[in-house]
């Protein structure tokens, strides 16, 4: 991500307003010193505010920034983030997701299975359900896959 395209966050809406925005955009028009000491005091700010979001009431305003329990899945932390990281950082975060996607389904499968007393013997097995998944993916999905089978191994190695 570059330097012009960064992004706001709630909490950063939160601990801002515009007269700090104001201080920042004149920073560049000052002198050294001016923009040493101006920095200084526009980050104290925003500290100051941001320990008053937490003495407000407990949660205070940061209630507003949390995402409700049915929604606190590292899935959904991962996807949040996304956006504020580069093109590479955004590429292996879909690959973390995705594995992380490829587990829970699995687990649901087999969790569907138990729930409907197939014996081990009748499910297919995971180089079979592999397989046909590869089937159905172009060249470079099948690319990818292979990349994540071999870091699946190699963490599965370190376990």
């Amino acid at each position: 991500m570059e330097k012009n395209e960064l992004k706001l966050t709630d909490l950063d809406y939160l601990i801002g307003d515009h007269h700090l925005q104001m201080i920042k955009a004149a920073l560049p028009y000052m002198q050294i010193s001016q923009q040493r000491f101006l920095s200084l005091l526009v980050k104290g700010n925003e500290l100051m505010r941001t320990m008053e979001l937490f003495r407000e009431g407990g949660e205070g305003e940061m209630g507003i920034c949390s995402v409700g329990q049915d929604k606190a899945s590292p899935i959904e932390m991962l996807n949040a983030m996304k956006p504020y990281g580069t093109s590479q950082e955004q590429d292996m975060l879909d690959v973390i997701i995705n594995i992380m996607q490829g587990f829970q389904i699995r687990r649901n499968y087999q969790e569907s299975a138990a729930a409907s007393s197939v014996t081990v013997q009748e499910q297919p097995s995971s180089g079979v359900m592999l397989e046909k998944l590869r089937s159905i993916l172009s060249p470079e999905q099948q690319s990818r896959l292979d990349n994540i089978q071999l870091m699946m191994q190699a963490m599965q190695a370190f376990t």
